[in-house]
């Protein structure tokens, strides 16, 4: 993970909800990076530690993002929307 001090984010057991949060980080110019057992990358696991994907963040956006988080988690994310 580069020269950057990375910092553990959330766990997630879900590859398309990582996508999606890490869509939605990306948005807000925070890099994440994953984290995953190979095996769960292989083989469909949708349970246990194989199944985990770690959400990393750089450690100068982790305050953002886990205010991000705490918004996504309580279904408070505004969308905003092009006119």
């Amino acid at each position: 993970m580069d020269d950057l001090k990375w910092k553990i984010l959330t766990k997630v057991y879900d590859r398309v909800e990582a996508e999606m949060m890490k869509s939605a980080l990306d948005a807000l110019e925070i890099p994440v990076a994953f984290a995953q057992e190979s095996v769960g990358g292989v083989i469909p696991v949708s349970f246990g530690a194989f199944a985990e994907i770690h959400l990393f963040v750089p450690t100068e956006k982790f305050a953002e993002a886990s205010a991000w988080l705490e918004m996504y988690e309580n279904d408070r994310v505004e969308v905003e929307e092009e006119n």
